[in-house]
């Protein structure tokens, strides 16, 4: 008797758990894919080493743009956020492998890269070279960091463009970059302040971060290099994700949210219409 009152409990909360969720879904403003709805979530696989736009609070919390943007997103379909902390070289792999729903972790969206995922854009981003105060090599431009040892984060479109640019300096003569790739964005900044490198390359927005942060420890090198949209991926075979991604970006920019959470973290000139 005990065995089939487990039974029927075990079965009730089953339904009541199905009810929840349908509930939830039904209240969405954007329909949740029916595997969203079941798990009352979305999994975002992301670099939590990106201020600001995903890093993590002194008390060990998710907090930035991307994760106010991905919280919204749920928000919008009736369901919650979790975020999967993953090294970002590993990052398409893992969505690709069903570690997590979506991407969201300052993501370029190019031809490349769409050939594997999609995306729905959400920023449009250039990139930076932060040298310490002062700029005592005179770096303006990625040229000038001929013969500078350079931190950058690996498996990034950052790299790729070092290494582009190191191989010109190489084929008209000059000395290349030595450059030295490192698993988060935040350990490549960590390797300029303790003065092993002498330039870091990171997104403009995580530039501008760091030099605020430091009081002016650093600085900035030169305007922006080179600008590409981030945008949030999706598993080619997950096109009901990708679409609710997208209707739920064009209601936050009706309604104001877009905006207001990317100003909130000092972002907001990377808005995309």
């Amino acid at each position: 008797m005990r065995h089939r009152l487990a039974i029927g409990a075990v079965a009730l909360l089953a339904v009541v758990a199905i009810a929840t969720a349908a509930t939830a879904a039904s209240a969405a403003q954007i329909p949740p894919p029916p595997n969203i709805a079941s798990a009352g979530k979305v999994v975002y696989c992301m670099d939590i080493s990106f201020p600001p736009f995903g890093y993590y609070s002194p008390s060990h919390k998710p907090i930035g743009g991307e994760v106010d943007l991905a919280t919204a997103l749920a928000k919008l379909m009736g369901v919650k956020a979790t975020f999967r902390d993953t090294q970002f070289d590993g990052i398409i792999p893992a969505l690709q492998a069903g570690q997590c729903d979506a991407v969201i972790s300052g993501l370029f969206d190019k031809p490349s890269r769409r050939k594997v995922v999609d995306f729905v854009d959400y920023a449009r981003v250039g990139n930076s070279i932060v040298v310490a105060k002062g700029n005592p090599h005179h770096v303006s431009k990625l040229a000038d960091l001929s013969g500078l040892k350079v931190a950058v984060i690996s498996g990034s479109t950052l790299r790729q463009e070092l290494v582009a640019a190191s191989k010109k300096l190489d084929a008209a003569g000059k000395s290349p970059m030595a450059i030295q790739d490192f698993p988060k964005d935040s350990d490549a900044f960590q390797q300029l302040v303790a003065g092993n490198v002498d330039a870091y390359y990171t997104s403009g927005s995580a530039a501008a971060y760091y030099v605020k942060k430091t009081g002016g420890r650093v600085q900035l090198a030169g305007p922006q290099i080179s600008a590409l949209p981030f945008g949030i991926a999706t598993r080619k075979d997950d096109k009901a994700l990708h679409n609710a991604f997208a209707k739920g970006l064009a209601a936050l920019k009706k309604s104001g949210q877009y905006k207001a959470i990317l100003t909130k973290w000092e972002v907001g000139n990377t808005a995309i219409k």
